[in-house]
């Protein structure tokens, strides 16, 4: 089994693979960028991919399930990864002494209110996290730094500044795992789609009014610009299933009269939130 992610070895995306596989025996192979990577699935490169759709602190991931829109493909795995961005640099280095710190924008955009607390350190984009690290390790500047995983830092043999410095110490990223579409359409604890509707008045309302009048519990809705049809949307869905799947089924046939197109992304089990028992909130830094 095959799985491949964004990024390079020792980014968060690594674990979700980790996660997924459990006890079987699998390879992984990291891609430059998410349309690649998605590439990669639907040319056969990889039996699986791990996305991640979505963040607690910064919200959806949309560069990612914006591909997913009108692909054949499904998810068959919901995962989710606490996220432990540390501040790493190749030696022991004093905050003062920083000038640049590199990471993924999500991962920059997570650690906004511990960053802001050093002006001096300019700010710098990176591909991904890991990436980061490796960047760092790789570079004859000692003043530089790079934020990502701690096992990303042990993985590289870098030194660890300060662990936990995300905004939100409860810091948690979903990812999907998707696969090519098979013929098997096993109804499991959640189901996500993406739908197009007919723009005209009141239909949105429409379609929240299915799920409804067929007691199915709508747990997410995200809307999307179309991109060839200026200022129209579409819609990112999630649902939780319950146990009649002629409801499923009632559901989607009066969806497809209300809207223009539909997409069943997959079906799966939802996945384990990690706990968070004893975890310390983040405290505006003394050390300046």
């Amino acid at each position: 089994m095959k799985i491949g992610y964004q990024g390079v070895e020792g980014s968060y995306s690594t674990l979700a693979c980790q996660k997924f596989a459990k006890e079987k025996t699998y390879s992984t192979k990291g891609y430059m960028t998410f349309k690649l990577l998605v590439e990669a699935l639907l040319d056969n490169e990889v039996d699986y991919i791990a996305l991640p759709v979505e963040n607690s602190t910064s919200g959806p991931i949309t560069r990612t399930i914006d591909l997913m829109k009108y692909l054949d493909v499904k998810a068959v795995e919901e995962i989710y990864i606490k996220i432990d961005h540390s501040l790493i640099s190749k030696e022991p280095i004093e905050l003062n002494d920083l000038t640049e710190v590199y990471s993924h924008p999500e991962a920059l955009e997570q650690c906004y209110t511990y960053l802001s607390q050093y002006p001096h350190i300019e700010v710098k984009e990176f591909s991904d996290t890991a990436g980061a690290v490796h960047m760092v390790k790789e570079s004859d500047d000692k003043t530089i730094a790079s934020i990502a995983g701690s096992h990303a830092a042990q993985m590289y043999d870098m030194n660890i500044i300060r662990e936990n410095i995300s905004d939100n110490p409860l810091n948690t990223t979903r990812f999907l795992i998707f696969t090519k579409k098979s013929a098997e359409k096993t109804l499991r604890e959640k189901t996500s789609l993406y739908v197009e509707s007919t723009h005209s008045s009141g239909s949105l309302s429409h379609i929240l009014d299915i799920f409804t009048a067929y007691n199915i519990n709508l747990v997410y809705l995200m809307s999307r610009p179309i991109q060839n049809k200026p200022f129209s949307y579409g819609f990112f869905i999630d649902i939780e299933n319950g146990l009649d799947r002629s409801n499923f089924e009632a559901a989607l046939k009066a969806l497809e009269d209300k809207t223009s197109y539909i997409n069943i992304l997959g079906s799966y089990d939802k996945g384990l939130i990690p706990e968070y028992e004893g975890v310390i909130q983040n405290e505006t830094n003394s050390n300046k």
